[in-house]
């Protein structure tokens, strides 16, 4: 098997394909249809026990309404256990490909340090006095990116973050929300800022003030900055300690720069994808984004068919590259 270039990124990578990954993929096949027959074993045994209790129910309940809910609440039952032991064999392997693929890619990038289960976390407690991100209570974060480009410093994370709330009825009456689902980034700057800075979505005039009004000591309770830009002022409002201090870290370039930002990056939402600030010597950006991120292979896809999951990859690890290329006011090189 041969890895076709077929990014700037990419450029010289499949000499390394052919030299640290391909001699491997047989040896690492041979370790998925384990663990694939392993997860198959373990859902199946659940399945077939709820099968049987279905059949059962259907037999031995006295009237039919009973038969049915009795066989339906088995076959569930038995479906929510095998779907978690097939998940867990899966991430299982996700975790394990990617321990073995991702450091290759890394030294070849260079400067970049790469985490799967984010140990060192993400500073999410600024993120959230900044106002990027509302009020949760489960996090789930995975995905770390740590590393330098273009002697820029930054990190990278991949988050879901939830608000669980009961109504007073236990289990039964609680609810989730997904407060935010995405990427998180932290860019550092050149000179450290001297106010903090958010930069949230345009609501219009009744939504910002409703914003403003729940606000809670951050984000859109500052004080609220104007820019000679209308196409940034429709797209994003600006909220600041010192709007002065702001105007002069963001000025017609950075405002031109933030909608490029959100027109390459934002997908269908656009601006409405992208949440920023300035906090001391940091830039933060929370970019809403749906499906996979650093996505190699999975529980069901032969090892020989790892070239499409690869190029994905190098295309997530472009993002930051393509953003700081743009905060440098240059035109993305990847």
């Amino acid at each position: 098997m041969q890895f076709e270039e077929r990014a700037p990124i990419e450029e010289g990578f499949s000499a390394v394909f052919e030299a640290e990954i391909a001699p491997d993929l047989d040896r690492i096949e041979t370790d998925r249809q384990a663990l694939l027959g392993k997860a198959k074993r373990h859902a199946g045994i659940p399945l077939g026990i709820g099968g049987i209790l279905a059949i059962w129910s259907l037999i031995g309940a006295d009237d039919w309404e009973g038969r049915l809910v009795g066989a339906v609440v088995a076959l569930v039952f038995g479906g929510l256990i095998a779907w978690f032991l097939w998940s867990r064999q899966s991430n299982r392997w996700g975790n394990r490909l990617a321990d073995t693929v991702m450091p290759v890619i890394c030294r070849f990038l260079g400067g970049l340090d790469y985490d799967k289960t984010a140990r060192k976390r993400f500073p999410l407690d600024r993120v959230q006095g900044l106002g990027l991100i509302g009020n949760y209570n489960r996090s789930t974060l995975e995905d770390r990116l740590e590393g330098t480009y273009r002697d820029t410093p930054f990190e990278l994370v991949e988050a879901k973050l939830q608000h669980r709330s009961s109504g007073g009825g236990g289990d039964n009456d609680s609810s989730t929300t997904t407060i935010f689902k995405g990427l998180l980034m932290r860019i550092g700057v050149p000179e450290s800022v001297g106010t903090d800075i958010f930069i949230a979505r345009e609501l219009g005039g009744f939504g910002n003030k409703l914003g403003e009004m729940f606000a809670f000591g951050g984000g859109r309770s500052m004080p609220r900055v104007e820019f000679d830009h209308d196409a940034f002022e429709a797209a994003f409002a600006v909220y600041a300690d010192d709007p002065d201090e702001a105007r002069r870290i963001m000025p017609a370039g950075f405002l031109e720069t933030l909608l490029g930002i959100a027109e390459s990056e934002g997908g269908e939402k656009g601006a409405r994808a992208i949440r920023a600030g300035f906090q001391h010597d940091s830039f933060y950006l929370a970019l809403e984004r749906g499906g996979p991120f650093l996505e190699v292979g999975s529980l069901t896809t032969p090892m020989h068919d790892i070239e499409d999951d690869l190029h994905g990859v190098f295309e997530d690890l472009a993002l930051i590259r393509r953003i700081i290329d743009r905060l440098h006011g240059l035109a993305p090189s990847v």
